[in-house]
């Protein structure tokens, strides 16, 4: 009994084999240079583009690497919106991007308000659904307002913002 116990625990704190087909190492399988991606609606219009100046793709988790990031988005009735940053990384087959470092956000003005530009270090966003968040500092400026905050929920196809800890300096039109 003492001998299969020992063996068992000997079992146990051994590392696993490596099954020598790569599918637990973190490698690439994919480097695409200037990669460029649209998703086209029902009726053929163009919904968002995302392009890098390098993508890196890994098969293990299914994730891939973005160096210098640019993000178009073209929601009907909507202003448009574009986000840049230095990196970031596309996962669940593209459902959710993150921007990460020095993340620029603009969107566009409309009939209603004003252009407006926002910057933080890390925002999710959710393409298909037009909505993106952080938890991190943001600033959020336009022509008639500075606004910090230490996180944001936009959701563009709503027309819904949400901050937190909001600290704001608004000038009135004359």
């Amino acid at each position: 009994m003492l001998v299969a116990l020992t063996i068992w625990l000997d079992q146990l704190v051994q590392p696993s084999g490596d099954r020598g087909d790569g599918s637990r190492r973190h490698d690439p399988d994919l480097i695409v240079e200037k990669f460029s991606a649209r998703k086209f609606g029902e009726d053929g219009r163009t919904l968002y583009t995302l392009a890098a100046r390098k993508m890196v793709h890994y098969p293990d988790d299914d994730s891939a690497h973005l160096e210098k990031l640019d993000f178009e988005s073209y929601e009907p009735q909507q202003p448009r919106v574009t986000i840049a940053s230095d990196a970031g990384r596309l996962l669940e087959r593209g459902d959710k991007v993150w921007f990460e470092g020095n993340v620029v956000m603009v969107r566009e003005a409309d009939q209603r308000y004003e252009a407006s530009r926002l910057t933080t270090e890390r925002l999710l966003v959710l393409p298909d659904t037009g909505v993106a968040r952080t938890t991190g500092p943001v600033l959020l400026e336009n022509p008639q307002a500075r606004v910090e905050a230490d996180g944001l929920e936009m959701n563009n196809q709503a027309r819904t913002l949400r901050l937190d800890r909001v600290r704001a300096t608004y000038t009135p039109r004359r």
